[in-house]
């Protein structure tokens, strides 16, 4: 058990450091753990209390955060609602998103979309989103958001008139915009700081529209968006925070008030993360950032092979954009850089397509993305096999598009891979 009268250094730990230095520290406290190095494993269900005051205690800070007192803790009780591996990875995410006053763990990205939006909506609510996203948050809204009467409104356009226009057909039911920049798979970018104008714009009276972005693609390493006004950020953890596809795991963050409801949502419905899955993550965001830029600087040198392919139609790849392009100008504004994600038009159809995924061998065709490994899938008849028909032909999701998630092997091998994959058409 923590000392209650220890000052929680561990929470905000050098703060004059950058993010990645933070995090090294952030959440632990040696002294608890027997001043073991790195964060042990807690696998326990339960915790014990000195006393039965300490207990009520407790039980009373955890419903209520904000009664807290100075140098008080907010006590260890139950891991569905609390436990040292969870608070500590939270903490240390929390490093790598400045302005995020604190974090959730869930057990998926699913869980912490769907977590924030049930557990901060109401039925009669509307939440606008843009379009493609990945296809299992599509695949929520359409069917089980929906019987929550909440509703979900599609933009396959990343033009701000686009959102106005489906704002004001909605009226005063609009409680949230959610986007995912760039989009999954057609790598497609939404200028975040219009949103948030927007939404501010629309906002009445006492009704807040929240503004929440999936930044599973670029964060948090070549993109934060809490600087420019956003109201939650959420993550597949499961992708490059993870990143060696041997989790599933998610994140919510935002403000203390937003964050405490959806805590309480979990611990409500049980959508507890379990220790050992924590305990990865932790090891895991100590070395995101060396990751992201291994995987983006082989990305760049794939994207620019696969764009002089004959083969290749069109690549999607944030560095290729040219100046004048509205994209480029919203790059540009929001990134730090590139990332690991290509997406690739062939010339040809499926039949062509499959013939590529079926010839590669140092790619693996498999689902899902961020891993050490690079991955490679065919989106329409994959990840976005049960997306309206109606958005993939609007937003470019069509039988001749590839999408890899290109790892940290090194980037010749790889393009020497996909070049005899193509040369096989």
């Amino acid at each position: 058990m923590k000392d209650d009268t220890k000052k929680e250094w561990w929470k905000n730990p050098h703060p004059r450091c950058k993010p990645s230095t933070r995090v090294i520290s952030a959440g632990y406290e040696p002294e608890f753990s027997e001043m073991s190095a790195k964060v042990p494993i807690f696998p326990t269900s339960t915790f014990l209390f000195k006393s039965a005051e300490e207990g009520e205690r407790f039980f009373r800070l955890y419903a209520h955060p904000e009664e807290r007192k100075d140098g008080e803790y907010v006590g260890l009780i139950y891991s569905r609602m609390n436990n040292p591996n969870m608070e500590i990875v939270e903490d240390k995410m929390r490093m790598l998103e400045p302005g995020a006053e604190d974090a959730a763990v869930l057990p998926s990205g699913l869980s912490a979309i769907s977590s924030a939006i049930l557990a901060l909506l109401n039925p009669g609510d509307t939440v606008v989103y843009s379009a493609p996203i990945y296809g299992g948050t599509e695949h929520m809204f359409d069917t089980i958001i929906n019987k929550f009467k909440i509703k979900t409104v599609p933009v396959c356009s990343p033009d701000i008139s686009e959102y106005r226009s489906i704002i004001e057909d909605n009226g005063d039911s609009v409680a949230m915009i959610f986007i995912e920049t760039p989009t999954n798979p057609t790598i497609v970018h939404t200028d975040v700081e219009k949103i948030v104008g927007l939404a501010k714009e629309y906002s009445k009276g006492g009704r807040k529209i929240l503004v929440a972005v999936d930044n599973t693609f670029f964060g948090p390493v070549f993109q934060n968006f809490f600087p420019l006004g956003i109201d939650l950020c959420l993550y597949s953890a499961t992708k490059f925070i993870g990143g060696h596809s041997d989790l599933i795991g998610g994140f919510v963050l935002g403000n203390k008030n937003d964050i405490h409801t959806i805590k309480s949502f979990r611990s409500n419905i049980g959508a507890t993360t379990d220790p050992f899955c924590c305990w990865l993550l932790s090891r895991s965001l100590e070395t995101v950032e060396i990751r992201m830029k291994k995987s983006a600087e082989n990305a760049q040198k794939i994207a620019e092979f696969l764009e002089s392919h004959p083969m290749v139609e069109k690549v999607l790849y944030p560095s290729l954009l040219k100046p004048g392009d509205s994209q480029y100008d919203i790059y540009k504004k929001q990134c730090r850089g590139s990332g690991a994600l290509i997406s690739f038009y062939i010339k040809g159809g499926k039949k062509e397509a499959f013939k590529v995924l079926n010839n590669v061998e140092l790619c693996r065709l498999a689902v899902s993305l961020g891993g050490t490994e690079t991955l490679i899938q065919h989106p329409r008849r994959m990840t976005h096999a049960e997306v309206p028909e109606e958005i993939c032909q609007a937003t470019g999701i069509t039988d001749n598009l590839i999408r890899i998630s290109v790892g940290i092997e090194d980037a010749d091998d790889l393009i020497d891979d996909l070049k005899k994959a193509l040369e096989s058409i």
